[in-house]
């Protein structure tokens, strides 16, 4: 999976306008399938939380959790889905790149 400086993510996703989420979000699920070979292709993700209003998404990060797992990655899937469901989800790409970043 592609290193990424996390304070270069902060800074993008915030003077982006959202734009840089959606690429990240694109990358890091095809790269997740690359190494998994589980779950859509990113295309279809985005296409998914669009379609179900973001109930996708918060199923999604318990499961990009679960699959840094299987990479070797400490299971964090919980407290992917806990942030997702108290509305701490902006934090979830950050500790997600930062544990891809640690395998």
């Amino acid at each position: 999976m592609e290193n990424r400086n996390i304070v270069t993510m902060i800074l993008l996703f915030l003077f982006t306008f959202a734009i840089y989420p959606i690429i990240w979000h694109y990358k890091f699920q095809n790269e997740l399938k690359e190494k998994t070979g589980e779950g859509f292709d990113g295309l279809v993700h985005l296409i998914m939380m669009v379609i179900t209003f973001g109930i996708y998404a918060i199923y999604w990060q318990y499961a990009a959790g679960k699959r840094l797992a299987k990479q070797g990655a400490p299971d964090q899937a919980i407290i992917y889905l806990i942030l997702s469901l108290v509305g701490g989800s902006f934090f979830n790409p950050f500790l997600m790149q930062s544990q891809a970043n640690n395998l």
